[in-house]
Parts: C-alpha cells; structure tokens; sequence
C-alpha cells in the first residue's frame, strides 16, 4: 500500500492527471482481484461522447505503455520490491525485484494488499475512517470557531430562503456527497479490502443486493465507511461561514452530515445545503431531477437539456498533461423541501466544477448577477461552464438559468429517468465485477 502511495506521489508531482486516474483505477481493481478489460478502462477512464468504437481506439494501449515505461523510469536505481504492469495485461502487481520477473511469480497487488490488511486491519480501519472524518471534524471546528463578520454573500437572494420567515426556526445542515464502500471478507470472518460498486450505495442497497444473492451473505459486509472527495474540503471553506451566519440566532445550531447518513426525517425537520457531485445527490436526485429541465445522460459527467437534446458532457478524461484546459459543469439550484423547509445545490460533474460553485455562491457579485437571470425567485436551477487545469479553475461562464418546475416532487411516484447507476446493464457489470 506503501509502495502504491509512493507512485501516486510521483505522478501526481509530473501532473498527469490522466495518468493518475488510469493509475488509481487499476489499482482500484487490482485489490479487488479484478483484472479490467480493455474496454473497462476505456469507458471508466477515458470515456468520450459520442458513439466511439472503443475497440478501434488505441488509446487504452498507448496510456498502460506510457505508464509502464512512468514505472520502469521511476525504479531505475531503486532497488527492493516494485509495482508493475505484467505484458499482456491491465492489472498491477507487486514483485521482489527485477530478476524477479523471471525467478518467481508477481504476487497480485490484491494479495498483498490484503496480506497487510489481515495484519493491521484496526489501523486501516482507522485511515479509512480518517479520511470521512477529517471533512467532519474540520466543519465542527469551523462553527466551534468565534463569530466572524457577517459574510457579504449571506444576504444575497440564493441564501435568503434560510433566514425566511417560515423556514427560519429551522436549523440549516450542510449534507455533503460520500461514496459507500463495501467490506469483503474472503475467508467470510475477516475483511480484507474495500470495495466500491456504483450499482451499492447504501446499506439498504447491499441488503437489496444479498437477498438477491444469498451466497454472498457473509462475503459482503457494510462496514459503515465511506470516502469523500476532495473538493468537498474546499468547497466547506466558502459554505460553512454563510450557513453558520445563515443560523445565528436560532434555537438549534447549524451541522454537517454525509448523504448517506440523510434519512426522511431529517429532511423533513432541516434546511438543507448540499454540497457534492451529481453523482451523489442521494435521496435529493429523484425530486430535484423530476423538476429539473435536464436528466442525466450515459454517466454523471453528462448533462442533457430536455428542451434543446444539447448534450453538456465533461471531458475530464480526455486530455492529459497541465496545459490543456478542461470542460466541467457546475450545476446550482435552490427548491422547496418536503415540509415547508427549503434545500440548496451546489453541485457538478466533478471537483473542479464543485469548488468553482461554492466560490460562486460566496461571491455577492456573481449571485447578484445570478439573481438579474432568475429574477430573485427561490425556486431556480442554474448551469455554468467550467474551465479547469487539473483543479485548478480558470472560469466559468453562465449558460442556462431558469425556473424549477416543483409541483408535485415530494409526492412520491416512478422516477422520469433512469440513471446510470440504476441502469440494469450497469447493474449486471457491477454484479459480476463483485463476484470475481
């Protein structure tokens, strides 16, 4: 595990974030003891719009031969154990050292990693554990802090529907986007690594999955963890002080919770502030996209308008390198809850999109700017391009601003779309990818 974070370090230092996710997905997979395809890691890491022919694309190719010869150049003069591409295949494992190669088998990263998990399972747990609470912990200490003045943006017309009559006696509560993971326990007693399958993402979900597939009862384990990403930390940084100042004078002061910790009844009794991926609007997706002029297309990076058919997909994976600026899109809207109470978005397809959003509703002139579009209403959705290099923004430009259509979404009844998480092809690949 060590050994893997020292060559994230080292790609991560040349900026090739391309390289980076191709690297972070087969080590992903290699845990889990999957071995991806070919067209696995071209959808998962470089996916494209359109109807690309993945099979006639080399790009999957080229980008293991540029990380392979990324891991050869970084061993040179460095002796001991090595991770490695072996030829032929897409996974990565761990040998003793170069002569190695031919002397003995590589071990799968997946056996070692669980090696080490068998040994030090309580202090991987805690690491684990780190990276949720850590987002925790650094929202708490942020209302714990002294009053601060009041921020500018915090009387601005998309915070206003906190500090209103009817909804004011309500505390405010940040919910931000996490991705649950599953516990594997090979030997059915003890987990030895973690896993992420987009089709499981809460513990109902995994009970859903085991009644479905009762030999996996004992295999699969909810072990109450999940991972944030990591915009969301920066993203608090701008949001936390205008909720804290949205909620001074009440009775019952503002928090924090993960989405996957959100049930109906705290929806009912807060104010809630989301802040995340699309990907990860949990209980909040179905009402918000049922009012919502947009739907979700082949995945979460993609945006389809319903009046127009235009497509608004973000090209993330397509571009390697710090010298080309890449396409996000943030997406922010402001609706009626459930039980008088009122939810805000701050959202996008990915970090970059999500950090710009949270800069934007903590900036008076951008949401004055705003309001002039949507004429200062509360119910509203807005997207906006962004422009990024790695995670770092460089602008973003207002595209569509218009009303929600929110008759009827709390009343329950079939969803409009299918998601991709939802999709039973995706659900069938997901099953598969567990069981081997």
């Amino acid at each position: 595990m060590a050994e893997a974070e020292r060559i994230r370090q080292e790609i991560g230092s040349s900026r090739t974030d391309t390289m980076l996710r191709l690297f972070d997905y087969l080590l992903e997979h290699s845990v889990a003891g999957h071995a991806p395809k070919e067209l696995e890691i071209y959808h998962a890491v470089f996916a494209k719009g359109g109807a690309s022919d993945a099979s006639q694309d080399s790009t999957v190719r080229v980008y293991i031969h540029k990380l392979r010869k990324k891991l050869d150049e970084y061993y040179t003069d460095r002796p001991g154990p090595r991770i490695v591409i072996p030829k032929g295949e897409y996974r990565l494992t761990l040998i003793a050292a170069p002569g190695a190669a031919e002397g003995e088998p590589a071990r799968p990263i997946a056996t070692t990693i669980g090696n080490s998990l068998r040994k030090h399972k309580a202090l991987t747990l805690i690491v684990m554990l780190f990276a949720v609470l850590n987002i925790a912990f650094w929202a708490l200490m942020s209302w714990a802090y002294p009053s601060q003045p009041l921020p500018p943006a915090a009387n601005s017309f998309f915070w206003r529907p906190l500090y209103q009559d009817g909804v004011a006696s309500r505390p405010s509560l940040i919910v931000v986007a996490d991705y649950y993971l599953i516990g594997e326990a090979v030997d059915d007693r003890e987990v030895t690594h973690f896993i992420r399958d987009f089709s499981i993402n809460s513990r109902e979900d995994l009970e859903q999955y085991l009644m479905n597939h009762p030999q996996d009862f004992g295999h699969y384990i909810d072990i109450n963890l999940s991972y944030l990403p990591s915009s969301t930390a920066v993203a608090l940084d701008d949001i936390v002080p205008i909720v804290k100042a949205a909620d001074r004078k009440k009775t019952r002061p503002s928090g924090s919770i993960i989405m996957t910790h959100l049930n109906p009844d705290i929806l009912r009794k807060s104010n809630i502030v989301y802040v995340g991926f699309l990907s990860g609007l949990g209980m909040l997706r179905d009402p918000l996209f049922q009012a919502s002029g947009f739907s979700i297309g082949e995945s979460f990076d993609e945006l389809i308008d319903r009046k127009t058919g235009k497509k608004y997909l973000a090209d993330w994976g397509m571009f390697e390198g710090d010298s080309t600026p890449i396409n996000d899109f943030g997406y922010i809207a402001s609706m009626p809850g459930p039980a008088g109470n009122h939810i805000l978005i701050v959202s996008g397809t990915r970090d970059a999109a999500v950090m710009q959003m949270a800069e934007l509703v903590s900036d008076p002139e951008q949401l004055a700017a705003l309001s002039k579009r949507v004429k200062g209403s509360d119910s509203f959705e807005a997207l906006y391009h962004v422009r990024s290099i790695g995670n770092m923004n460089l602008d973003s430009s207002l595209l569509i601003a218009r009303p929600l259509q929110t008759r009827g979404i709390w009343n329950g009844g079939k969803p409009n779309q299918l998601f991709p998480d939802t999709n039973p092809q995706s659900s069938r690949l997901n099953e598969r990818r567990i069981e081997n």
